[in-house]
């Protein structure tokens, strides 16, 4: 099977754990909101172990917008940035240890520590670009393809999350999620790469 990621603060070669006296760490069970809709997010997550899933809710089902694992920083940046109440949830979907960073210690880390804006730009700019590119999957993409991307990209996600969420995030319904899988070997499901 593909080995997963290392998390996009490793791609950026960010050793978050080095601004740790800033931090503080959290163990959290499963199906936890770490922010609500509706709320002023003023927190950045850190996963150190575990899967975190933001989303939304609407006409009483949530669809994932965004899956994230180890190594990987999360927040409603617009919320965080503009103090307006948040259009997402961010809900844990494994057990987790994180770390967070209030905003009130990212302000006083951008005082202190001044590597902190490039960090913050490096940041914005990787998520700019992965929502540029969810976005023209969307427009440009059948399920089928965006199943094949996700297999190809992050295949770890097929054991990592419900299928319900999992089809949410690929904007189809549970029923056509199984049949594009019913289509497709498991080897092909979980091992992509296998018959290459």
């Amino acid at each position: 099977m593909k080995k997963q990621a290392p998390g996009y603060l490793s791609d950026l070669n960010i050793n978050w754990k080095s601004y740790a006296q800033f931090l503080t760490r959290i163990d959290v069970e499963p199906k936890t909101k770490l922010l609500s809709e509706g709320e002023i997010a003023d927190k950045l997550f850190i996963i150190e172990k575990g899967g975190v899933r933001m989303g939304f809710d609407k006409n009483q089902k949530d669809f994932t917008l965004q899956f994230f694992f180890e190594n990987e920083m999360l927040t409603d940046v617009e919320s965080l940035f503009c103090q307006t109440p948040s259009t997402y949830f961010i809900e844990t979907i494994e057990h987790c240890t994180i770390y967070y960073l209030t905003k009130e210690n990212l302000d006083s880390m951008s005082d202190k520590v001044p590597e902190i804006a490039n960090i913050t730009r490096n940041i914005l700019m990787a998520r700019l670009i992965y929502y540029a590119n969810h976005l023209n999957g969307y427009i440009s993409e059948s399920p089928e393809e965006r199943f094949n991307n996700l297999i190809e990209k992050r295949p770890f996600i097929f054991m990592r999350a419900p299928q319900r969420h999992i089809a949410s995030y690929l904007g189809i319904t549970n029923v056509s999620l199984s049949r594009i899988k019913g289509r497709k070997s498991i080897v092909d499901v979980l091992s992509p790469k296998a018959k290459n």
